[in-house]
């Protein structure tokens, strides 16, 4: 990789640049469950939200409970992969006719000029994401450190999870990135991804060049957030997301001994959303 200092240290700061590391959708599957708190473990992973609306959600949270100290477990709030806690009939605008979930691309092609490009009733929202809300406490006994929206959004969307948030004093994820966006924040969200989402593509998306190439840019910053989709992959994953192999690119960077050793030698701290919202 050629000389270490120069190239992956190339910002010498008097001051630590602070670094939110999320690994997105906790549970979608166990295997990326399983990935997740590997790179909590072993790597820079320091935030993640679970997906409460998947069957194995209990079990995914009880592996991570031993981390909730290191961590900052939130929720992501979902209506795009599974099917939701609701009962389907109660929230028709955001499923199938088998109950599961419009995936994102269907609800993108639900939205048209005649509904204003919101074709999710906000009743159904709520109900939704309340039910949400109320399972991840039931799972873990309190509420989520944070609250995350996955995928598909609309402005009627983004408006209710902020009210959700705010309703219950818990940081929003947006509004925690603009928060610190005052301070130069430079943002960091799957910009590494090689589209379209070929098995070949995503292959070859990575993550840790991607730091390495932008850490003169990152260490001028007070602050520094990465995005991605950490964890292994299983079968299950391939029938509920177009994102597999970029998880298992992204885990590799957040447990890598070059990203760790970029970490330590740059003076990096790694912050969660309650070290910045506390």
């Amino acid at each position: 990789m050629g000389d270490l200092s120069s190239t992956l240290f190339p910002v010498r700061r008097k001051n630590t640049m602070k670094l939110l590391v999320q690994a997105d959708d906790y549970g979608i599957t166990r295997a990326a469950a399983q990935g997740i708190i590997h790179g909590i473990r072993d790597g820079i992973i320091r935030n993640t939200g679970l997906f409460a609306n998947m069957p194995w959600a209990k079990e995914c949270v009880e592996w991570i409970r031993p981390l909730f100290d290191r961590i900052a477990f939130g929720i992501d709030l979902n209506i795009s992969t599974g099917r939701p806690v609701s009962d389907p009939a109660a929230i028709p605008t955001l499923v199938r006719e088998d109950g599961s979930f419009h995936s994102s691309w269907e609800s993108r092609s639900l939205d048209t000029e005649e509904n204003g490009y919101e074709h999710a009733a906000e009743e159904d929202l709520y109900r939704e994401f309340e039910a949400q809300l109320t399972r991840f406490r039931e799972l873990t006994g309190r509420e989520p450190d944070y609250i995350h929206g996955h995928a598909y959004t609309t402005p009627r969307i983004l408006r209710i999870e902020q009210e959700l948030a705010d309703a219950r004093g818990i940081p929003y994820t947006s509004s925690v990135w603009k928060q610190i966006a005052g301070v130069s924040l430079p943002e960091y969200r799957m910009g590494w991804y090689k589209k379209p989402a070929t098995l070949e593509n995503q292959r070859d998306s990575s993550l840790k060049d991607y730091i390495l190439e932008h850490s003169g840019e990152l260490l001028s910053q007070e602050y520094g957030l990465i995005v991605g989709h950490m964890g292994y992959v299983d079968r299950e994953l391939f029938d509920l997301s177009s994102y597999t192999l970029y998880r298992m690119n992204d885990l590799a960077a957040a447990v890598s001994p070059e990203i760790q050793e970029w970490v330590k030698e740059s003076r990096v701290e790694l912050v969660t959303y309650r070290d910045i919202s506390g």
